[in-house]
């Protein structure tokens, strides 16, 4: 009878840690998927093609003649 309460116990307890670790992670998924960080990322994503895209077109330097 004790094991079976023990086990319970144990399972109760790790059902909460469980929900618990869940819980916080929707919570700091919750607070980056704002519309102002979605935008903010589309931009910076934005901006790293723009900014690989001139470095394929840059004439070679004068260094290299």
């Amino acid at each position: 009878m004790l094991l079976r309460m023990r086990w319970f116990i144990m399972g109760v307890v790790a059902s909460f840690g469980v929900l618990s670790y869940v819980a916080a992670q929707l919570r700091k998924a919750r607070e980056r998927l704002t519309p102002r960080n979605i935008a903010n990322s589309g931009m910076r994503g934005a901006a790293r093609l723009f900014d690989t895209a001139a470095e394929a077109v840059q004439p070679p330097s004068e260094s290299r003649r």
